[in-house]
C-alpha cells in the first residue's frame, strides 16, 4: 500500500484491463485460421504523469458544480503527455486483433513495440493473452512484461 502511495506522490497510476473478451482469428492450427475464437487479455499500464501540470490547469477542463462527480470536458484539450485516456488503451488493443495474427507470440511482440511508440505515458506493463476455447480441459496463455 505504501508503494502505490508513494507512486502517486510521484505521478504514477496504474490503468488495469481485466477480463476484456474479443473473438479474433489467431493461432497457426486450421481450426484456428478458419473461424475466430475467444480471447481473454488482461494487463496493467503502469502510467506517468505531472500532476502539478495537470492539476494547475484543472479550472479549465473540469466543471466542479457537481463536486461529487466532476465531468470532465473538453477532453481533446489535456495534453496528452499529462493524460491516458483509457478508452485509447482499450480501442488500441481492439483494433490491433484485427491483424489476424499467427501466433500469439506475434501478438505480444507486436503490443511490445507498439504500445510504447503509442503510448508514451505509459512506463511498464504486463499483457496476458488468454486462449479461451483451444483446449477443453484447460485454458493457453502467453503474458509479457515491459520496462522502460
Amino acid at each position: 500500500m505504501q508503494e502505490e502511495s508513494s507512486r502517486a506522490l510521484m505521478g504514477e497510476y496504474t490503468i488495469c484491463l481485466e477480463d476484456f473478451v474479443l473473438e479474433t482469428i489467431i493461432g497457426i492450427l486450421p481450426k484456428e485460421r478458419e473461424r475466430a475464437q475467444k480471447i481473454k487479455i488482461n494487463a496493467e499500464f503502469i502510467c506517468q504523469w505531472n500532476p502539478k501540470t495537470h492539476f494547475e490547469n484543472a479550472e479549465s477542463h473540469f466543471s466542479f458544480a457537481d463536486s461529487s462527480n466532476p465531468p470532465l470536458k473538453n477532453h481533446d484539450n489535456i495534453e496528452s503527455q499529462n493524460f491516458l485516456d483509457y478508452r485509447d488503451l482499450r480501442e488500441f488493443i481492439k483494433d490491433s486483433f484485427a491483424r489476424e495474427f499467427g501466433l500469439l507470440e506475434e501478438a505480444q511482440s507486436y503490443f511490445y513495440r507498439e504500445i510504447p511508440l503509442c503510448f508514451p505515458q505509459i512506463k511498464a506493463f504486463w499483457i496476458q493473452i488468454t486462449k479461451l476455447e483451444i483446449f477443453e480441459d484447460c485454458k493457453i496463455s502467453i503474458k509479457i512484461n515491459y520496462q522502460k
